[in-house]
């Protein structure tokens, strides 16, 4: 009798500890995608990926159905013709002048990329998404 209550404690024990750390996990989406004047843009032009770097701070819809405001981000911007791949620093709630600048020359087939991408959530709790990459169209 006692080795059954034990068992049985020890299961609702684990149970237990299971669905916490389940709770706890965040979930980080796959892929992010520019989203700007309340919609997801897919084909990026050179107004429009001015128009969402100007934004303060820039948003974007992961495929988590989440809409996310970045906090703090590193900016490359690879250029084709010339093959270049120009790094800008990091950005905070933004986008420096400098990199605003060449995608205001960017052309067809260049690429904004961001990596160690940040948000904050609702709790607080500063969080990671993936790397964003956005062609020119």
């Amino acid at each position: 009798m006692k080795s059954i209550l034990k068992l049985s404690i020890l299961s609702i024990l684990m149970l237990t500890y299971c669905i916490s750390a389940k709770a706890q996990t965040v979930k980080t989406p796959g892929s992010c995608k520019m989203y700007l004047d309340d919609k997801v843009v897919t084909e990026i032009s050179v107004e429009a990926a001015i128009k969402w770097a100007e934004m303060e701070p820039p948003t974007v819809l992961c495929d988590d159905g989440k809409i996310y405001k970045l906090e703090s981000f590193q900016i490359s911007f690879l250029t084709l013709k010339p093959f270049m791949n120009q790094d800008f620093g990091v950005g905070l709630n933004g986008f420096p002048i400098l990199a605003r600048k060449a995608i205001a020359n960017g052309k067809t087939g260049d690429t904004i990329i961001l990596k160690k991408v940040t948000y904050t959530d609702e709790a607080g709790n500063k969080n990671e998404l993936p790397i964003i990459s956005l062609k020119i169209q």
